[in-house]
């Protein structure tokens, strides 16, 4: 009987430990899961999941163009009250640039000249930034530059006005001056 009852206290002692590392790994996955990703390797796999569960996501980029120069990408996942915010900021080719201005002038897509009476997002990443946490989120990752063409997808700034809560804004924008595209994505 003693001999049954220490096998049995093994194997209860086993499994309490299995159980506390299963505990434990599937807390630092959920970490790791709300962790900002800047990693361009990340963006097709990112994007693609969203935009298989949303159309507010299609007008992305589905791969990074291989024209572009620079290149920088941040994407904070949604989680509560926590939006799903993705940015793409592109250095193209000034040819490029001017031919995604005149698809953009072209399509039913809103210019505006700023947000309104909204604040403006962040969204505009920096280059090179090699690893994120939340605490550093706002230090790469400012406000979009003067002089930048503003077209929406699927958003009403007076909407998101009035309902600030729960909304969706979406946008690109384009500076030949800079050369450069932003894509921004916002749903919370």
């Amino acid at each position: 009987m003693k001999r049954f009852l220490k096998w049995v206290g093994i194997v209860l002692a086993v499994l309490l430990a299995l159980g506390a590392w299963l505990f434990i790994e599937g807390i630092r996955q959920f970490k790791e899961e709300l962790r900002p990703k800047v990693a361009l390797d990340q963006y097709e796999e990112i994007v693609r999941s969203r935009r298989d569960g949303s159309e507010y996501y299609s007008f992305l980029p589905a791969s990074l163009d291989p024209s572009a120069e620079k290149a920088s990408f941040l994407h904070i996942p949604g989680f509560l009250q926590g939006g799903d915010v993705i940015c793409l900021r592109l250095k193209l080719p000034q040819n490029e640039v001017e031919k995604l201005l005149e698809e953009l002038r072209a399509s039913d897509r809103t210019e505006v000249a700023g947000f309104g009476n909204i604040s403006p997002p962040r969204c505009y990443p920096e280059y090179g930034i090699p690893k994120i946490s939340h605490e550093d989120l706002y230090e790469v990752l400012g406000e979009l530059p003067k002089g930048f063409r503003i077209f929406l997808f699927k958003s009403d700034l007076q909407d998101i006005e009035k309902n600030w809560n729960h909304n969706f804004l979406a946008f690109t924008a384009i500076s030949l001056e800079l050369g450069e595209v932003v894509y921004h994505v916002d749903n919370w």
